[in-house]
């Protein structure tokens, strides 16, 4: 009997630095879920050595996706440009010399309705053009770019305008950040880890869409979505749309593979990334709010229902803990002064401790005086719970 050995299979992902990229994990998965027998391999190469590097990564590699900052400069080292690397300017994944571009697949894939609306863009980057021109594509009724450096905004508008689209612009001195957008699409880096407490666009702006997409994945729950969820907007981060773009590049190295055969499995990864993005990524989340509105309930239950990978901790427990007594005995034995004293330093420990953890504060914690300096070089991301007083009263 002949046996037929499949065939080993190298990936990987050129870019500098890369640091912690879920890469590896998020094409071992795909591959693991459609029978692909392969590696996936992080290549650090910074921009000067990229000319000496790439033919061998050409020649050696089955294929191979490129990140910041080799996504321009490794045009001219390909034998020709994909549509998809041409309608963005930018090439994410090479498959036998030919540049490609799955970024515009990931997002489309998230499913943002954006026909007949005005859609925000925020940024002028690489990830900004794409979220622009798919905007474009989708039938939006017209788009604003939001950002900060006018002549990157400008190339931005222009390359759009480029592929037949008209109606978008650049935000004007006289719009600010309260200017009202249909949908909202973030492609700054305003709240990415460890600076979780970013916010690229007001209230204000938030509340009036209807619908917030932020390219960011880490945290997998940014402010600005977290933000909008609680205003009851839909709302998504960007690790969907990293899923996505990496299921793509696989489909253009593997041509002949039915991934949808394993849809049932690929569904299933996602999930698991978020968990990924907690143990490599730690991140503190500070839950805040009015006595009685359930900060140690509802830090618990987050904890269980996440396994653990997100710990609990009651911040007058360990306040209680450090002290050896109760906190009315320290209000009754040493004053507010002290026990605030305390609790800040529990807080301080806590942010600065490794690992992701979900803190339950006291009623007060979060509006004394330098609370706010503690929390933002901790990198936190607070969360309040608005308990109506009734409710709280109550419990």
């Amino acid at each position: 009997m002949t046996v037929i050995k499949k065939r080993f299979h190298r990936y990987g992902l050129i870019g500098h630095p890369l640091g912690h990229s879920l890469s590896p994990l998020i094409h071992q998965r795909i591959m693991e879920a459609a029978g692909i027998d392969g590696k996936y391999q992080l290549y650090d190469i910074a921009p000067e050595r990229l000319g000496d590097e790439l033919p061998h990564l050409l020649k050696s590699l089955d294929g191979f996706n490129c990140t910041i900052p080799h996504k321009l400069t490794i045009i001219p080292y390909l034998r020709d440009l994909a549509p998809s690397a041409r309608l963005y300017g930018a090439v994410n994944t090479v498959f036998s010399g030919h540049g490609h571009n799955t970024d515009g697949a990931g997002f489309a894939a998230c499913g943002v309705d954006m026909a007949g609306r005005h859609v925000c863009v925020t940024g002028s980057g690489g990830v900004s053009r794409v979220l622009a021109m798919e905007a474009a594509r989708a039938g939006a009724a017209q788009i604003v770019v939001d950002a900060r450096n006018q002549r990157s905004a400008d190339a931005l508008v222009n390359h759009v305008r480029a592929a037949g689209y008209d109606a978008i612009r650049t935000a004007t001195t006289h719009e600010t950040k309260d200017s009202i957008s249909d949908v909202i699409l973030n492609g700054t880096p305003v709240g990415i880890w460890p600076n979780a407490g970013g916010l690229s666009v007001s209230m204000r702006r938030i509340r009036q869409a209807q619908a917030v997409f932020d390219t960011i994945y880490n945290p997998t729950a940014t402010r600005l979505v977290l933000k909008a969820k609680s205003q009851g907007i839909p709302a998504m981060g960007g690790l969907r749309m990293l899923f996505e773009q990496a299921l793509a590049a696989q489909r253009i190295w593997n041509p002949t593979i039915d991934f949808d055969r394993a849809k049932e499995q690929l569904s299933r990864i996602p999930c698991g990334l978020a968990r990924e993005v907690l143990r490599k990524s730690p991140i503190k989340l500070l839950l805040t709010g009015f006595m009685g509105s359930g900060k140690s309930y509802i830090g618990r239950q987050v904890s269980m229902t996440l396994g653990g990978d997100l710990p609990f901790v009651d911040l007058d427990a360990v306040v209680a803990q450090r002290a050896g007594k109760s906190i009315s005995q320290i209000f009754a034995a040493e004053g507010e002064a002290a026990f605030r004293a305390l609790e800040r330093q529990c807080l301080l420990e806590q942010l600065h401790a490794s690992g992701s953890t979900i803190i339950a504060t006291g009623g007060g914690a979060l509006v004394q005086p330098g609370a706010a300096e503690v929390v933002h070089a901790g990198g936190a991301l607070v969360i309040y719970l608005d308990t109506p007083f009734a409710t709280s009263m109550r419990r």
